[in-house]
């Protein structure tokens, strides 16, 4: 009797999102089909279980514990074994696991056919800083790609202005698209789930977008990685200083840098902001609130006085604006600006916030951008202004040197150094550049000199721009990695 329980195959139970949906009664071997009904719209979770084996399981126990010869054959358990799915196919007859291909079994070709593809874009979208501008690069690239787009506002505690309406509009608290993607500092990724619930994350795919400006990205940070399934990086700069601490996959995918350019003349926007209308005008743009340190403004200051010095012409038909974010709170580094400042004529310092459109605006009414910073994560000023041809001064160093060559721009030799103390994150013993201000002043000269070079190297650089970083070329890549991410396996 005890032999007859192996002859008959076992029978299958299956469940579809943990109820009860087909059963495959036991049976003696043969081949078989069962259909299983399933929502039409609803994510799948399929469980199998086999049926008929509890008493043959029992008695392989016995043959293992006891060592009797009357229950040792069960121990093989052959009856378990004599149940083999095939395949797990559509009504129509698309193959979605081929259990043949012992190895791959997930059909990728059904994946790719039926994937939705899309992105919920998680971030401050409507915050005037670079992490909010960066979440809305994302839209941008995402719609010039087709892929259907959710706008979630990170409900993270900002510091900066929610002015920004471009998007406004369109936000929403639902994330209905498989893929998130989070724009967030890395630090802050641990209060997501607090903020926002665990619902946010929970059944997606989870992406973190982290823009870090370092080659050493901080030990201390390492924990934020535990909140997502994947990176995205603005460079390739940024997305190695992750990789080198990351338990998951690190993308470089830049911003997207397109926006209506303004279609005043320069006199006009000049007239409107405030400016000098003749002199050729060098800008510089930096927030306080990314650390002046970083930002180092003070090296701006100082080339602008070395070329003033070195060229009469430039001292009288030239001006430098710096605009500066962030003021309040930062009152400290401000004061330390203007007194670099003080003596030195030509100089206008813009406070106040602006729009988006008035900041492109302001960088359209000037002639030359120039930054000394000390590491970008992207640079995304210094993008915007060789989008509108502005020929651009820049350190030679992290992020920026991906995209400014000496065949579309200024770069300015940046030695490295190891920083003496702690400014922010930045912590003591890493390494950031120490553009050479005497260098940026040589390019100063020259562009104010020879009008026709910076033309060539603005155009150059709106090329370079149109070409890497339009919308169409980013929202390629996301799309790219979306579909890839749609053909892994179901977990």
């Amino acid at each position: 009797a005890a032999r007859g329980l192996e002859l008959a195959a076992p029978g299958l139970r299956v469940s579809v999102n943990g109820s009860p949906a087909s059963v495959l009664p036991e049976s003696a071997p043969a081949e078989w089909t069962l259909q299983v009904p399933v929502p039409a719209s609803a994510p799948l979770e399929l469980s199998l279980a086999l049926t008929g084996v509890a008493v043959t399981n029992l008695l392989a126990w016995a043959g293992r514990v006891t060592g009797l010869a009357l229950w040792r054959r069960f121990r093989a358990q052959h009856k378990n074994r004599q149940l083999r799915i095939a395949s797990i196919a559509t009504e129509a007859g698309e193959v979605i696991f081929d259990f043949s291909r012992r190895h791959a079994p997930y059909s990728t070709d059904f994946a790719r056919r039926h994937a939705r593809l899309g992105l919920n874009i998680v971030g401050f979208l409507t915050a005037d800083l670079g992490l909010g501008e960066s979440a809305r690069c994302m839209v941008r690239a995402a719609e010039a790609a087709g892929l259907p787009v959710a706008l979630v506002p990170l409900k993270l505690n900002c510091l900066n202005r929610l002015g920004d309406q471009t998007y406004a509009a369109r936000l929403q608290d639902s994330n209905p698209h498989d893929v998130n993607v989070v724009h967030v500092d890395p630090p802050a990724a641990r209060d997501l789930d607090h903020c926002h619930g665990p619902g946010l994350r929970a059944g997606k795919y989870n992406i973190g977008y982290f823009a870090w400006e370092l080659p050493d990205f901080p030990d201390a940070w390492v924990s934020s990685f535990a909140t997502f399934d994947e990176i995205w990086c603005p460079s390739d700069f940024s997305a190695a200083a992750v990789r080198a601490k990351s338990p998951l996959p690190v993308l470089t995918m830049p911003h997207a840098i397109a926006f209506a350019r303004p279609a005043e003349s320069a006199p006009t926007l000049r007239g409107r902001l405030g400016l000098h209308p003749d002199r050729f005008l060098f800008l510089s743009v930096f927030d306080l609130n990314s650390y002046a340190e970083r930002k180092n403004p003070g090296a701006v200051v100082e080339a602008f006085r070395l070329a003033t010095a070195a060229a009469p012409a430039l001292a009288q038909g030239s001006g430098l604006v710096l605009k500066v974010h962030n003021v309040a709170g930062n009152e400290a580094a401000f004061a330390a600006l203007q007194a670099s400042c003080a003596g030195l004529p030509g100089i206008t310092l813009l406070t106040e916030t602006l729009s988006r459109t008035d900041l492109y605006a302001l960088e359209a009414a000037c002639d030359c951008f120039i930054s000394l910073h000390r590491s970008e994560g992207f640079g995304l000023a210094v993008a915007e202004c060789m989008y509108l041809g502005k020929p651009v001064v820049v350190t030679d160093w992290s992020a920026t040197a991906e995209y400014v060559t000496s065949d579309n721009g200024c770069p300015v030799r940046a030695p490295l150094v190891t920083l003496d103390r702690h400014h922010g994150p930045y912590a003591k013993g890493s390494t950031w550049a120490d553009p050479d201000p005497a260098h940026a002043a040589e390019h100063l000269c020259t562009l104010f000199a020879d009008r026709a070079l910076g033309a060539r190297l603005g155009a150059a650089a709106r090329a370079t721009i149109e070409t890497r970083f339009s919308p169409a070329a980013v929202g390629a890549r996301y799309r790219h990695r979306l579909e890839a991410i749609a053909v892994f396996p179901p977990s």
